[in-house]
């Protein structure tokens, strides 16, 4: 009678190894109840690096004088790849990363210090000359200010920059609100660009072409290009 009671705990097919309390059928199997549990959740595809052609940028250097000794600001930050192509065509490079400058200074909630915080903004990161540069590589920094920090750095990026120059920057298509990867942009030739994921944030704010007419109304003009991975490349000329 012991060992009949005994073999009644222990059924044919059990499942030792599913232990904490999880349900096996009479074949052994797990239960769809603990499977969907264990499921691991899908993930979203991770950016990878990659080559891209850009209108922009051909244009960009299609603009700027034909003289050497140009002087180029990047604000994407200091890359070696962009430094080499720049001094390659008898230009010299300087570099300050915008959207590290802005991560320096943290969201500003008091609306009092809000000015305060652009006017330090732009003396830590555009704090240049005026009429300082023939071209400006701004790449996609300037979507992510907010409306203090994006007015008043416009406005110096147009006094930093010389009549006639030039300066190119993108802004991603998608709605406020959407998480999108930000890449550090490097120059492989004149048209072609390589994007090297550096982090992801949400859009604070979405642009259309009308709102970069109006961000850019002092500026002589504005061209642009919409390209079809959700990237609206801006020709800017003062």
């Amino acid at each position: 009678m012991l060992q009949e009671k005994f073999r009644s705990l222990f059924r044919p097919g059990q499942d030792l190894r599913a232990g904490n309390g999880a349900r096996t059928s009479g074949s052994g199997v797990l239960s769809s109840e603990f499977t969907r549990s264990v499921r691991p959740a899908a993930r979203s595809p991770q950016p990878s690096e990659m080559d891209r052609r850009s209108n922009g940028l051909r244009q960009f250097f299609e603009n700027i004088p034909r003289d050497s000794r140009l002087r180029i600001l990047d604000l994407g930050g200091a890359c070696q790849a962009n430094i080499n192509y720049i001094a390659l065509q008898g230009h010299r490079l300087y570099a300050e990363d915008l959207l590290l400058g802005l991560d320096r200074i943290g969201p500003v909630q008091d609306p009092a210090r809000r000015s305060g915080a652009a006017i330090r903004f732009i003396e830590e990161n555009l704090n240049f000359a005026s009429e300082q540069f023939d071209g400006i590589l701004v790449w996609d920094s300037l979507e992510f200010l907010d409306d203090e920090l994006l007015t008043a750095s416009v406005s110096r990026l147009q006094t930093i920059l010389k009549p006639g120059g030039t300066l190119l920057a993108f802004f991603h298509t998608q709605a406020k609100g959407e998480t999108v990867c930000v890449y550090r942009y490097q120059i492989r030739d004149h048209q072609t660009l390589h994007l090297q994921p550096r982090f992801s944030r949400p859009l604070p704010r979405a642009f259309n072409n009308r709102n970069l007419e109006r961000l850019f109304g002092n500026f002589r003009s504005v061209k642009f290009f919409l390209a079809q991975d959700s990237l609206r490349e801006v020709i800017v000329t003062r």
